[in-house]
């Protein structure tokens, strides 16, 4: 690893070749870290208890970072050059931080209001959901089933800073059938095949809203394990919407009292 405030200006540096590869689930999940890339949302990951692994900055960003550098285990400063290669992108931020991953068990989820997302595919989807959910002020996002990765630069860009302040949950099915034995709320599923209108259905808490996936929707057994099924009508010619657009008809539905 390289030394703390060391100037790097090789791609070849283990350090840079270690950030660079937090782009891939793989090296997340070894690592046990994730990229957020700005300042803006480097702060809101501090300021939402996020442990700072690495904090590395071009020329432009040293300002910024300065007052960041002892909050982190290592800094870094890099070129432009080896920013926009670790984070992929041309115009790449002049702060990025590699954090520790924060995510709880099934477990965890025992009142308040959460999202449920099974099968979940898209990570802009994903990202944008968790940013509504932050925006309601739900109590937490639950992804059920083989999902995309909360943690992905897509996933995390798309929340704009929010999933510094959603917690994240994940189960598998079963766990999840097991888990709702015990879960003292509601459950609402969204459903083509029902014909109860989202808008007449009781959201009082504690309450999971269960979504399903981009293509398929609710599994059965998902869907079996609701207290109540409901549709958003549609008066066009779409066969769906989609989920990130749904989802957020559906939080602004169940949290309009508290909106007001």
């Amino acid at each position: 690893m390289a030394e703390t405030g060391k100037t790097i200006t090789s791609a070849a540096n283990p350090a840079v070749k270690r950030l660079r590869s937090l782009s891939a689930k793989k090296y997340r999940d070894e690592e046990g870290v994730f990229l957020v890339e700005g300042l803006r949302h480097v702060q809101d990951a501090l300021a939402g208890g996020f442990v700072l692994d690495t904090l590395a900055y071009s020329a432009r960003g040293a300002r910024d970072a300065a007052g960041l550098t002892g909050k982190a285990k290592e800094t870094l400063e890099l070129n432009d050059e080896l920013l926009s290669r670790i984070t992929q992108r041309d115009n790449a931020q002049a702060v990025i931080g590699a954090f520790k991953l924060k995510t709880a068990a099934i477990s965890s989820v025992t009142s308040g209001f959460w999202v449920g997302l099974e099968g979940i595919r898209d990570p802009g989807n994903l990202g944008t959901i968790i940013r509504t959910a932050d925006a309601v002020k739900a109590d937490g996002v639950l992804l059920l089933g083989d999902t995309c990765d909360p943690w992905s630069p897509e996933a995390v860009r798309a929340t704009m800073g929010s999933f510094a302040r959603v917690p994240v949950a994940q189960g598998s099915l079963p766990e999840f059938l097991a888990w709702r034995k015990n879960w003292k709320g509601r459950v609402v599923g969204t459903h083509l095949q029902t014909t109860t209108d989202y808008r007449a259905a009781e959201y009082a808490p504690p309450l999971l809203l269960l979504m399903g996936s981009e293509s398929s929707g609710l599994s059965k057994e998902a869907a079996a394990a609701c207290t109540t099924l409901v549709k958003i009508p549609m008066a066009g010619g779409a066969e769906s919407l989609n989920l990130a657009v749904s989802t957020g008809i559906m939080l602004y539905e169940i949290c309009r009292e508290r909106l007001k």
